[in-house]
């Protein structure tokens, strides 16, 4: 079993650098005037994100994605560095817009304001090629507008959002340059306005606190419209208030932990105001987020020894329950640092506090301390579960994100481990249509369109059974115990290569359903990916993947050693 190090805030962390981080943290010197302490090291972490099509994944190896796409070629540009293979890129923001105007994260996807934004401003800022038929984006823009005056994440999205406001309007300007917006634009900014609260700060739209995040992107969404906030001066009380001893800035009142993404926000939010720093707060701000760089790689979100993860800390806890011996003296601290990244302003949990919640890390989370008798506050997590699901019935990474299959399954799913009946939180035909439009014959692709893979098939089937289609997603986990490989294992295609990710969704899927699991199969694969104490992700790497690949190939390692009476699979998606 992998060990691991529980770091000084009690959580655990992946080895790698965060891409938003790195790329809030660049941001964030480069407005200051100031740069990284290993500028090189930055540059490289982020063309390993390149993939040949020209875009660039969050994490190495995956597809790409319009996030991922903005924030490398951004870091880069805020780096002095060119953004290599920007025809074939040219080529693949093509593929991301979508027939009613908008774009999406990835080919495939439905349109969403996140993406539409990210993909105008690598269409203006990073390849210099116009926007095709702003009309049609200025179309799709105005109907995200809610009947409140604030613009939603998608057109008929039920909640306006001061971020999908910014990104809206910042979308537009992009595409459109000083054309006049094409939403009620006095209704928007009388919407913005009213998110500032009393004391100061702006929130999110009604019901929710406000915080930097929020602060931020409402100065930057009314400024791109030329308004400002109604009371400039409590708002910027409010912001020198969230200065902490260490030179950085807390994200709400309270929190009393300075981060990257706080920085950055008020960074920003200072900036389009028109206040500066004098030389000794800009060192101070600059010192704090250069803290936050990892060896020989881009950022984290604050000083290394603090700044744990939840996938990486639900591993550990996993692990720690496997194997108790081999985990450190006091594992509580872990589940401790796991319930308090559910925290109080999201009924999910975050992949790092002061974040956005996730759904696949509360997925993990819920899971994890479901393994060692503890768990989440179950109807919040329910409430905000029902809250993330979009209008074409299927779930994204986090709110107002495209539908994809892993989320979507990582939604119901987490429902399922906090012991609710996913039938009664989400609208169920929507999501079952969503999941339709990703299949093709019996197999289904991440998103509709793609290529079917035996992960996203393993997945599926595991929704349709919690969704009450248990006949077909009996007939798809038949079909999918029949595409192991030699190695005894599965691939993404079937038949090919193995890989752990995709063996443990599939053989996940057989145990859920009841199916028999060829466990001398699964042992001659774990032999060819088990490296040391560690687990690699593919047979032909020697590397182990670190925690998340530990966990899986754990507990697939229990089960291959459990003849008698087969132990319980986590219900776990990345």
């Amino acid at each position: 079993m992998s060990r691991f190090t529980v770091l000084a805030d009690g959580g655990a962390r992946q080895g790698e650098a965060d891409l938003w981080c790195s790329y809030a943290a660049v941001r964030t010197l480069h407005w200051l005037g100031e740069t990284p302490t290993r500028p090189a090291d930055v540059r490289s972490y982020v063309l390993s994100r390149q993939n040949a099509d020209g875009g660039f994944a969050w994490q190495r190896g995956l597809p790409s994605d319009i996030w991922a796409t903005y924030y490398c070629a951004q870091t880069l540009a805020d780096l002095g560095e060119p953004v290599p293979r920007t025809e074939q890129l040219v080529d693949w923001l093509a593929r991301l817009r979508t027939a009613d105007g908008g774009f999406a994260m990835t080919p495939g996807q439905g349109a969403d304001v996140w993406a539409t934004y990210y993909a105008t401003r690598v269409h203006a800022e990073v390849v210099g090629v116009p926007v095709p038929e702003p009309e049609a984006l200025g179309r799709w823009l105005a109907a995200a507008q809610h009947a409140s005056g604030g613009l939603t994440w998608s057109p008929g999205g039920a909640e306006p959002d001061v971020r999908a406001s910014y990104y809206g309007a910042l979308a537009w300007r992009a595409a459109a340059g000083a054309a006049p917006v094409p939403w009620q634009d006095e209704a928007m900014v009388a919407w913005v306005r009213d998110q500032q609260v009393a004391g100061g700060g702006f929130r999110f739209g009604p019901g929710s606190h406000p915080c930097l995040w929020a602060t931020f992107r409402a100065v930057r969404a009314l400024d791109a419209v030329g308004a400002k906030p109604r009371d400039q001066a409590g708002l910027l009380a409010w912001m020198d208030a969230r200065r902490l001893p260490d030179g950085g800035f807390e994200r709400w009142e309270g929190y009393g932990a300075s981060d990257v993404w706080a920085c950055f926000s008020a960074v920003g939010a200072y900036q389009t105001l028109g206040r500066g720093f004098d030389p000794v707060e800009r060192e101070q701000i600059a010192d704090q987020v250069r803290g936050c760089q990892l060896p020989d790689s881009g950022y984290t979100y604050t000083v290394p020894s603090h700044a744990g993860d939840s996938l990486a800390t639900a591993a550990a806890v996993v692990l720690t329950a496997l194997r108790p011996a081999d985990g450190p003296a006091r594992p509580d601290t872990l589940t401790r640092w796991l319930r308090r990244a559910h925290l109080p302003y999201e009924g999910g949990v975050m992949y790092m506090p002061g974040r956005g919640a996730e759904v696949r890390c509360t997925l993990w989370a819920v899971e994890a301390l479901g393994a060692v008798g503890s768990g989440l506050d179950a109807q919040r997590l329910g409430g905000w579960v029902r809250g993330l699901q979009n209008a074409d019935g299927g779930f994204g990474y986090w709110l107002g994100r495209g539908s994809d299959l892993v989320s979507t399954a990582s939604a119901v799913e987490a429902l399922a481990a906090a012991g609710l009946d996913p039938r009664e939180w989400i609208r169920v035909e929507p999501a079952l249509a969503f999941l339709a439009s990703c299949g093709t014959d019996g197999r289904y692709g991440p998103v509709p369109g793609a290529e079917p893979t035996l992960g996203a098939t393993a997945q599926a089937a595991r929704v349709l059974q919690l969704l009450g289609e248990p006949a077909t997603a009996h007939a798809i986990g038949v079909e999918l115990s029949s595409l192991a490989g030699p190695l005894g294992g599965f691939g993404a295609a079937g038949r090919g290569l193995p890989d752990l990710m995709s063996t443990y969704q599939v053989i996940l899927t057989q145990h859920v359903l009841g199916l028999p699991v060829d466990l001398d199969g699964l042992r001659r694969f774990l032999a060819k990916v088990r490296v040391g104490s560690g687990f690699a992700w593919s047979p032909l790497s020697r590397q182990p993947a670190g925690l998340l690949a530990a966990c899986l190939g754990g507990q697939l390692s229990v089960l291959a050693a459990s003849d008698a009476a087969p132990a319980r699979l986590l219900r776990l998606n990345l």
